[in-house]
C-alpha cells in the first residue's frame, strides 16, 4: 500500500495520457524557484515518517540547483526540462528526474547513503515579497 499511496498522487496529473482533448504542455524553460516538500522510504520493513520540510529543491535563474533532503549533505548540479520532466544532474554523477504538473514536481530516486528507494513531492514557494523592485537575481 506504501507504493500506491506515493504513486496515487503524480500518476493523475503526469501529463503522459490526454488531458482536454491534447497533449500536456512541454516545459520550454526550468522553472527556477524554491520548491518544498517531503519525501518517504518505499518498502515493507523500510518507512519514514515524511514532513514539509524535510526537502528543499532551490534552481537559480542559471539552470544549477541544491537540493536538501533530511539530513543528508546537500546535493548540487545542473537541472534541464525534457517535456514535463526535470532532469537533476548531480556533480556526483547521480540523476534524479521529477514530473513537473503544474506547481507540484513528483519523482522517485535511491537514497545515496543506503540505497533505499523514496519517494518525493514538491510543491512551488512563492517568493518573498521584496521592497526592491523587479526580479529575483536568482530568478
Amino acid at each position: 500500500s506504501v507504493i500506491v499511496l506515493g504513486c496515487a498522487g503524480p500518476a493523475a496529473k503526469t501529463g503522459v495520457g490526454l488531458e482536454n482533448g491534447g497533449p500536456s504542455p512541454a516545459l520550454t524553460a526550468v522553472p527556477c524557484g524554491t520548491w518544498q516538500g517531503e519525501f518517504s522510504y518505499v518498502g515493507s520493513d523500510h518507512q519514514s515518517s515524511t514532513g514539509s520540510s524535510d526537502l528543499v529543491l532551490e534552481v537559480s535563474g542559471d539552470s544549477t540547483y541544491t537540493l536538501r533532503w533530511g539530513n543528508h549533505r546537500p546535493s548540487t548540479g545542473v537541472v534541464t526540462a525534457r517535456g514535463n520532466r526535470l532532469i537533476l544532474d548531480d556533480e556526483s554523477g547521480s540523476r534524479i528526474t521529477l514530473v513537473h504538473s503544474g506547481d507540484t514536481l513528483y519523482g522517485a530516486t535511491k537514497n545515496q547513503a543506503d540505497g533505499r528507494p523514496a519517494m518525493m513531492s514538491l510543491a512551488k514557494q512563492e517568493p518573498e515579497p521584496s521592497r526592491f523592485a523587479g526580479a529575483s537575481p536568482r530568478c
